[in-house]
């Protein structure tokens, strides 16, 4: 179950960190269930599982761990299978199932969730190495295509557009007015350019302390004292959310000297008084004036995901490829065994007969034939790999690699 849920049923089936462990044992106790992952966050809740065919039904009792109303639940849960499990993970770790394609938070999220079970014992072999490739294949695609580096939200659009407005934000002296969620992230995004200084005010006094406490860096301003803090900067961005003009023309010119500042207006209704514009050196703009870059950036991401989708069809044929190979490993195994053990016989009774060797071009003669043995079985353990990755190896002709009874 993902965002595609409200939020009402998401949180009925999600498992806080301190159950995750407890609730992996319940998961795994379910017969024929042999591996067990579980991925619990804000906007999903899944777990992946190895199990026999006949397990599926029971293991749809997780939904049900929650004693939640499992019939108001189960519209909204989906279910894969074989291949498309795998690309489904794949496509989680690298964000092209997030809310906001391409976000970074969930590989993290990933990452943990298969160390919790790796610490629970819960996880094994095949779930181990899906989600160290699912790991793999996210950090390889935020890496060599970025797409986190195109902002999508108000406030990381704001900061890059003010950032491309004057060139560089280092050492600039920013007034951000409203202490909400979009305030909050601007301010965070800002001190991350670099900004010299940060300076924050709220009608309600309450809010700014409470500010103060999250992000310590900024210098908090009394609110009827706020234009006389906005005449000393170089930007003001308003976020406050407030149904009238909380930036009116008169008072400001009253204090501003002239030396130019850019308003970032990022309210609706506005917060700024667009007559502001008409005194000298300033500028003003607007939610209209991301927009242009918003929609660009959507399509940049759109495109950057394409290339992430390509990155995972790989990344899939190759677990796949590897996945196949397992039911080899046993062949594998006897026919290395097999090898190694003729190779011994024949260097000990090749020994026997040579009376006149000493212990040195003995060790040349064993090195020798096993350079031999290896070679020759690469051959043979190539085939067998090639052929069980096209699901075309019967394990039954083993005796063809190992010299068994063709009878047996």
């Amino acid at each position: 179950m993902d965002h595609r849920a409200p939020v009402e049923v998401r949180e009925k089936v999600a498992v806080r960190k301190g159950d995750i462990k407890d609730c992996l044992l319940r998961i795994k106790a379910i017969p024929g269930l042999k591996e067990a992952v579980l991925l619990s966050t804000c906007n999903r809740t899944e777990f992946y599982a190895v199990m026999e065919d006949s397990v599926r039904p029971g293991a749809m009792e997780f939904f049900k761990l929650s004693g939640g109303d499992y019939e108001e639940i189960s519209r909204y849960i989906y279910v894969h299978e074989g291949e498309k499990a795998v690309r489904h993970l794949f496509r989680v770790a690298c964000g092209l199932e997030s809310m906001v394609v391409g976000e970074d938070q969930i590989l993290g999220q990933v990452k943990e969730a298969w160390e919790r079970s790796k610490e629970s014992q819960s996880s094994g072999k095949i779930l181990n190495r899906l989600f160290l490739d699912a790991v793999t294949l996210g950090k390889k695609a935020r890496s060599e295509v970025k797409i986190s580096d195109v902002p999508l939200s108000v406030s990381y659009i704001a900061v890059r557009f003010i950032e491309e407005f004057f060139g560089s934000l280092k050492g600039k002296k920013v007034f951000v007015l409203g202490t909400g969620k979009t305030g909050r992230i601007t301010i965070k995004n800002l001190i991350q350019k670099g900004v010299g200084e940060v300076f924050v005010t709220s009608r309600t006094w309450e809010r700014a302390l409470a500010l103060k406490e999250e992000i310590p860096e900024v210098y908090l301003v009394p609110y009827e004292e706020k234009y006389r803090a906005m005449a000393r900067c170089q930007i003001v961005i308003s976020a406050s959310g407030a149904p009238h003009y909380t930036v009116d023309r008169e008072k400001f010119a009253q204090i501003y000297t002239g030396g130019g500042v850019a308003f970032l207006d990022l309210s609706v209704p506005r917060d700024i008084d667009p007559e502001i514009a008409r005194l000298p050196n300033v500028q003003i703009f607007t939610l209209d004036d991301l927009k242009k870059t918003a929609e660009e950036n959507q399509k940049k991401r759109l495109y950057l995901a394409k290339k992430i989708e390509e990155m995972v069809d790989s990344a899939v044929k190759d677990y796949l490829n590897w996945l196949k190979t397992l039911q080899v490993v046993p062949v594998i195994r006897k026919v290395s065994d097999f090898a190694r053990a003729v190779c011994v016989e024949e260097f000990e009774n090749l020994t026997r007969r040579l009376q006149n060797v000493d212990d040195k071009e003995k060790r040349q003669i064993k090195r020798a034939m096993e350079r031999v043995c290896s070679k020759m079985t690469a051959v043979y353990l190539e085939t067998v790999k090639y052929l069980a990755e096209r699901q075309k190896f019967d394990p039954g002709l083993e005796f063809l690699f190992t010299g068994g009874d063709v009878d047996g």
